[in-house]
């Protein structure tokens, strides 16, 4: 160890205690002025940083521009196509047809399930009705719903359980649950749940605020 004159000195055994706790707090100050000064780049980086005015380069073209380029950033109109394209609906071969129409005209298995889509469609919100997801284990699930967060340009699966009250449909319900939760899938976060039974029909106020608080 070097002394405060600058000449090297063994350290005694009964001060090691000692010199660690003045090593590791001389290593966690330094880490601390580093985190420091990236925190100050960050900042700095951040006060110029404008997203908008790099869209609104393309933004900014003429329509027959905009038909030659392809721009670095889609634009959400892009990527909404692009994203449905990717979660095409209605691949769940489950033999019961929907009788149910929603106002994008297509059929959906229960009442509840037309009042979610319609209502993610007046929120303008993407979706896609039972679009087939395979899971890291192989397993092919087929959420009630793919939902497209435009803002953050992340996918959300909605699953729908609407007879929870029904035993046999509880325990199918859990086993699918488990199924995205395996896979990696965070309740709340990359998967919104809505329940009903016979005694408590769908919340709309509930849904409401889910919807606010993933999807907009």
């Amino acid at each position: 160890m070097e002394s405060s004159e600058g000449k090297l000195e063994y350290v005694k055994q009964k001060d090691m205690d000692k010199v660690k706790r003045i090593v590791q707090r001389d290593y966690y100050q330094a880490v601390l002025n580093r985190l420091h000064f990236t925190q100050g780049k960050i900042e700095k980086f951040l006060k110029v940083y404008d997203m908008d005015s790099i869209n609104a380069v393309y933004n900014n073209l003429s329509d027959a521009k905009k038909a030659l380029v392809a721009p670095i950033i889609p634009t959400d109109e892009q990527y909404i196509e692009i994203w449905r394209k990717r979660n095409t609906g209605g691949l769940n071969s489950f033999p019961e047809e929907g009788q149910f129409l929603t106002i994008r005209g297509e059929k959906v298995r229960s009442k509840s399930e037309k009042i979610l889509a319609d209502m993610f469609e007046k929120s303008g919100i993407p979706y896609s009705y039972e679009p087939q997801l395979r899971i890291n284990d192989g397993k092919i699930l087929y959420p009630d719903f793919a939902l497209l967060n435009v803002r953050t340009r992340r996918t959300i699966y909605w699953e729908h359980f609407g007879l929870a009250s029904d035993g046999e449909y509880a325990k199918n319900a859990l086993s699918k649950l488990n199924s995205y939760e395996q896979a990696g899938f965070e309740l709340g976060n990359d998967l919104i749940i809505s329940i009903e039974t016979i005694q408590k029909p769908l919340d709309i106020k509930q849904i409401r605020e889910k919807i606010k608080r993933y999807l907009l």
